[in-house]
């Protein structure tokens, strides 16, 4: 892999920034999943992708990420000490320009695992071999910077739509819009759930996921709300599935604007499945639903 030579300013790199593609921003989050599943090669493999294409100095950042999971890939994989430590030096070496974070990733913190794992390097294969999986930290997002890194992007398919709005300065839920303009700006809501258009569709933060909730106000209205998760490589439009409880009604009328649902965005961990003989004991047990109490 050849060197980079030109690390851009800071004020280069967030100049850059907002020009990232949405499918090199997928293609990162790919392989910190990979990575959080400790297939470092395959993180290697799907950063360089991205390395290879990406022309401008902002290159760098990726290459130090590429680096960092050869690394470990040397410490999981080929056994070999010498990469172990070459690798994850110049992977520090060429993200430190890009600290505190860059393009959603806490490079901070990142550097900062890397160079813990540098110091307790391990000079035999054997011993790199025998280091349980569970040694190595996660992926660093970061997740609660509150800028531009952590937002939520947000597309109209429709020009109707409206976007999910903040009823208060703290509140957690965004409110999301009924977009009816296909359906004649409005329709009947019955006991049989339908899927209600909002006419847009999101990208959330690195990290990641959407869960769509119930708005209380329509809860006491006997209006019911499919609880989702909306995961967070899916790119189709929001739809909001509604019903309502009571047999007897008449329904309930959804206008074109109405708020219908709240939408929350959430860290997640892509935790790794990993088989194992034997459980840790609790004091539950096998206990199952409703054993913690009447």
């Amino acid at each position: 892999m050849a060197r980079v030579r030109e690390i851009p300013s800071r004020n280069e790199q967030l100049a850059l920034e907002p020009t990232i593609s949405a499918a090199h921003r997928a293609e990162l989050a790919k392989g910190a999943a990979e990575w959080d599943a400790y297939a470092f090669f395959d993180a290697h493999e799907t950063w360089e992708e991205i390395w290879q294409v990406e022309r401008r100095t902002i290159r760098s950042f990726y290459q130090g990420l590429i680096l960092l999971a050869a690394g470990l890939h040397h410490w999981t994989g080929t056994h070999r000490p010498r990469g172990v430590r070459i690798k994850l030096a110049s992977g520090i070496e060429r993200l430190a320009p890009y600290a505190p974070s860059y393009l959603g990733v806490d490079v901070s913190t990142m550097i900062g695992d890397a160079a813990a794992l540098l110091r307790q390097a391990p000079d035999h294969p054997a011993v790199l071999a025998n280091t349980p999986l569970d040694r190595f930290p996660p992926f660093r997002w970061a997740v609660t910077d509150g800028g531009a890194l952590g937002a939520l992007r947000v597309r109209r398919l429709r020009a109707a739509a409206q976007l999910p709005t903040r009823g208060s300065e703290l509140a957690s839920g965004l409110d999301l819009h009924a977009e009816l303009s296909e359906l004649g700006g409005s329709c009947n809501l019955t006991q049989t759930p339908q899927a209600v258009p909002t006419g847009i569709a999101c990208a959330p933060p690195p990290g990641c996921e959407i869960q769509i909730r119930p708005r209380s106000g329509l809860w006491r209205r006997g209006v019911e709300i499919g609880w989702g998760t909306v995961d967070a490589d899916y790119r189709g439009e929001l739809l909001v599935s509604m019903s309502v409880r009571d047999p007897s009604g008449d329904g309930y009328r959804i206008e074109q604007g109405d708020r219908i649902a709240q939408l929350v965005v959430a860290p997640v961990v892509l935790a790794p499945v990993v088989e194992v003989d034997i459980l840790d004991e609790t004091t539950r047990g096998a206990g199952g639903f409703g054993s913690t109490g009447r």
